[in-house]
């Protein structure tokens, strides 16, 4: 019989925090998975956004193929098919606990025998952990295709009591990384014998290195408490407190640190907000213990996990499959570039502000996605990792280079250059509208 395969994608997990020397985050059973698995330490997610960001791991197509640049106003159309779908037609039972913005009302259940979107909530401590493990341990018939999705990291993160202590991590986001690990190692153990495990973040997030900025960010939790409790509160945090924000970032020189750290993801795409874990488990599947360099993208799971079980592709699709990196990791890559996108969450409203992207080896290259008045953007990485300095006037010749290869790229896409959008029912708009609210992204 076919393995179990199991897909889980961790809600704003950056990459260098399962490995690196610099992190506080204390991950033993994640770093002991890394070691018997083939992992990629320059995996980029398609957006900074989740929608965006899951529409790509499930379909391995670009956004720009896909049609889906937000959840507010877009859903994936009928004809794309799915990873769910591929595996399906494999005689795979297919589930997924997603959670979030992941309603069905995207299109993203399609293919899946049973799709639920929990309240974000229900976390691997819970009561939803304890079933999960259960419907781990009985036995089927046939092989199953899962996938999951975990909000812990998201905002509020979620840190059990035992991990709550600077000694696992300097802030809170690193104790919630700990404490995750923890519930992975309780979940994932009793599965790694017969199961293929592919773990991945959807995008990272903007963490702050100043203690003005952790406290910024800590201020997320009670004004999102007050804008739910106090009439009148919900314009107060978004305009006047962004505002205030950007007055101290002009006055202390902080280069928008309190900004972002305010904003935490989707209003960019610079590194520390698409760079993601990628990592491939499954002895007798994928080597184990191979560190691959090569840029590597959400689009390719799916190619890399049919090539892997025998599955023929559905089409033409925007990744390529990973097994031949696998098992030559030092294969040149031929200057491989890969696309980004910011749209969406907060963007939600502001289609003019919507930021397309190319990233190579050494640069990354920025445009507006829809609004070419949006002034361009170049940052040579090897120089300047950090993206403090456009150089879009310094490199003309780079700059053309980049956005000749970006436009060839969208343009090679199968369906037009035009913005496809399937339109949701009133009730799904509803629906779509209330947990954009819940999750505090919209007033």
């Amino acid at each position: 019989m076919q393995p179990n395969v199991l897909l889980i994608m961790i809600d704003s997990l950056r990459a260098d925090r399962c490995w690196g020397a610099e992190r506080s985050c204390q991950t033993p059973f994640l770093d002991d998975l890394r070691r018997r698995s083939a992992y990629f330490t320059k995996a980029f997610s398609t957006a900074s956004t989740t929608t965006i960001c899951t529409t790509s791991l499930l379909t391995a197509l670009y956004p720009f193929v896909h049609g889906v640049h937000s959840l507010a106003r877009h859903r994936l159309r009928t004809d794309v098919p799915t990873l769910a779908e591929t595996f399906r037609a494999h005689g795979y039972q297919t589930w997924a606990e997603a959670t979030g913005p992941l309603m069905p009302a995207t299109g993203l259940d399609r293919g899946f025998d049973d799709y639920r979107c929990r309240n974000y909530t229900e976390w691997l401590d819970t009561s939803f952990g304890e079933q999960l493990s259960a419907q781990f341990a009985r036995s089927t018939s046939r092989p199953w295709f899962g996938f999951l999705h975990l909000w812990e990291i998201h905002y509020p993160r979620r840190v059990t009591p035992e991990y709550g202590r600077s000694a696992y991590g300097r802030n809170l986001y690193d104790r919630a990384v700990s404490s995750l690990d923890n519930q992975l190692k309780r979940l994932l153990t009793p599965l790694l014998e017969n199961t293929v495990v592919v773990l991945t973040g959807d995008h990272g997030e903007f963490l702050s290195e100043s203690q003005g900025g952790e406290f910024v960010a800590g201020l997320k939790r009670p004004t999102a408490w007050l804008k739910r409790q106090v009439p009148g509160v919900k314009k107060l945090r978004r305009r006047i407190m962004s505002a205030l924000f950007k007055g101290l970032d002009r006055v202390g020189q902080h280069d928008s640190d309190f900004y972002r750290a305010w904003l935490g993801h989707g209003f960019h795409i610079y590194d520390p907000l698409v760079h993601i874990p990628m990592l491939m488990y499954g002895p007798g599947v994928f080597p184990s213990g191979v560190e691959i360099s090569h840029l590597a993208s959400h689009v390719d799971i799916f190619p890399t996990l049919a090539s892997a079980l025998g599955f023929q592709l559905p089409g033409q699709l925007s990744g390529m499959g990973l097994m031949p990196l696998m098992r030559e990791p030092v294969t040149p890559m031929n200057g491989r570039a890969i696309y980004l996108e910011a749209a969406g969450a907060r963007l939600t409203g502001r289609r003019e502000q919507w930021l397309a992207g190319l990233r190579t080896d050494r640069y990354k290259y920025v445009r507006g996605l829809f609004n070419e008045a949006l002034p361009e953007e170049l940052y040579d990485l090897d120089r300047d990792p950090g993206e403090r300095q456009n150089v879009i006037n310094q490199a003309p010749e780079v700059a053309e280079t980049m956005r000749t290869r970006l436009r060839e790229l969208m343009q090679s896409a199968s369906v037009p250059q035009t913005e496809i959008e399937i339109s949701y029912s009133p009730e799904e708009l509803d629906q779509v509208n209330q947990r954009l609210r819940d999750l505090g992204y919209v007033d």
